[in-house]
């Protein structure tokens, strides 16, 4: 419905403008995880080696995770009206450069376009939402938007196997384009124009050090899953990525002492004059979005290996594992109003320990449960992420100045995909090189359990920390 007038005069529609914020971050999902089953097809129509056609998918990724912190920061300096909806014509171009596309090269380069044009509205889709709703409205929002994700993950593989069945691999990104163009054109007209932007300096040299410590370190991520992580050449990656992320963190110091506004990466002091790394709250939302996100993907990436093992069909497998995605589409919205309602951190110290003891479960008892019965722990593990993702988000965003919506946005986006590649990296330490579960199964699930337990206890001590500071009622309405 129409609400009342913006500052900048412009009418708002809320509920078409929450929808198509939210059908970027769908578009993004959905081309990460539509052409693992075209990849083949990809690769011989195209004539280049199967093992090289990964990368289809490995450098959409990248790039989104790399230009995460430069979109948050471009969209805080230059408008995220204007950054999101640039993204989303730029990921219809990208797309349309791939169906085009006559040889590798060409499909790679036009996928790094796709992923830029991704990680523009991935940056700004969360600020958006902040600065565009009300305080009651924005934990629905959020909830809405954490069902567009699982949305997205849970019909890429399927939509992709479809298209590539039927039609041809083109089709997948003939398919991207069109309704990213019509995503972008409805953006155009919907979503309020920016009522203020930030100013300050963008730290090319930081990003480029960001950059290389990113790139290096999925990189040996990659070879690890496929070889083993003692091999030389994956522990040099991984030395080589301390090393930057050693210089990236020296270069932000020193530029922060030269100059109070801080480099790209590096918060500018907050309404209070402190720094938000040094708020603890914020410090345990993000360490809580990287943590849930490894753990939720590590156990993707292993129950499936091991349900086959005990000779469950690949149909049947599917089934099950799709009840993650769908207790989240629905837990998640729930627990957004249960959010706006009665605060955030309930919620979240629920969904927190279900989680933990939820993997748990899993470790201890997968190898001994009967297939059917995995369904609810499956279940019960999409559950705990959709009660935590949207009060976890609503925390850390409520706790940005307005001016720092579009970094923190990036950051959080950025911490997802960091903890997808860790959950990556901890699923191929618990299958192996051998495509079966080994030894490290139950302490990958019990360290996993332990971190997102002790990720709970984090959050409840800062909040009774910032409270006895701040006063209680931060703990209710985290935003400003």
């Amino acid at each position: 419905m129409n609400l009342p007038v913006r500052s900048s005069g412009q009418a708002v529609n809320h509920s078409a403008v929450k929808v198509v914020i939210c059908l970027g971050a769908f578009l993004s999902n959905l081309s990460a995880g539509m052409f693992n089953i075209s990849l083949i097809d990809i690769a011989a129509d195209l004539r280049f080696p199967v093992a090289s056609a990964q990368w289809i998918v490995s450098i959409y990724l990248l790039v989104i995770s790399v230009l995460l912190p430069v979109m948050g920061r471009l969209g805080d300096r230059f408008g995220r009206r204007k950054v999101h909806n640039l993204g989303l014509f730029a990921f219809a171009a990208g797309a349309l450069g791939c169906a085009l596309a006559q040889n590798e090269a060409m499909l790679l380069g036009f996928r790094v376009m796709q992923g830029a044009g991704a990680s523009m509205y991935q940056a700004t889709n969360m600020a958006l939402i902040v600065s565009v709703f009300p305080p009651g409205q924005r934990g629905r929002a959020l909830g809405l938007m954490s069902t567009f994700v699982a949305a997205g993950s849970m019909a890429g593989p399927g939509l992709g196997g479809f298209l590539i069945q039927w039609f041809t691999w083109e089709s997948n990104f003939w398919l991207l384009a069109g309704v990213a163009a019509a995503v972008g054109v409805l953006a155009h007209r919907l979503i309020p124009r920016d009522t203020e932007t930030a100013g300050g300096r963008l730290d090319l040299a930081g990003a480029a050090w960001f950059a290389a410590c990113l790139s290096s370190l999925m990189i040996a991520f990659d070879l690890g899953g496929r070889s083993s992580f003692l091999s030389p050449p994956v522990l040099l990656l991984l030395a080589a990525s301390a090393g930057m992320a050693a210089a990236y963190t020296a270069h932000a110091r020193f530029s922060r002492s030269r100059d109070k506004r801080g480099p790209l990466g590096e918060f500018p002091p907050a309404d209070s004059g402190v720094s938000l790394f040094t708020n603890r709250s914020f410090a345990a939302g993000i360490a809580i979005t990287v943590i849930t996100y490894m753990a939720a993907f590590a156990a993707q990436l292993a129950l499936p290996s091991l349900l086959r093992i005990s000779g469950a069909e690949p149909a049947w497998v599917g089934l099950i594992m799709i009840g993650y995605p769908l207790a989240l589409v629905v837990t998640a919205p729930v627990s957004g109003s249960i959010a706006d309602r009665k605060g955030p951190l309930g919620i979240l110290t629920a969904g927190l320990l279900l989680m933990s003891v939820t993997l748990l479960a899993l470790g201890f008892g997968s190898p001994v449960l009967r297939t059917s019965a995995m369904v609810l722990p499956v279940m019960l593990l999409g559950c705990a992420m959709g009660m935590i993702t949207s009060p976890n988000t609503s925390i850390v965003m409520g706790l940005a100045a307005k001016s720092q919506l579009g970094r923190v946005s990036s950051l959080l986006a950025l911490s997802r995909n960091i903890g997808m590649m860790f959950g990556t990296a901890a699923g191929g330490l618990m299958i192996g090189g051998t495509g079966s579960p080994n030894g490290s199964y139950l302490a990958v699930f019990v360290v996993c359990a332990a971190a997102v337990g002790l990720s709970s206890v984090w959050q409840l001590y800062s909040f009774r920390h910032n409270s006895k500071r701040k006063g209680a009622e931060q703990l209710h309405i985290p935003y400003k």
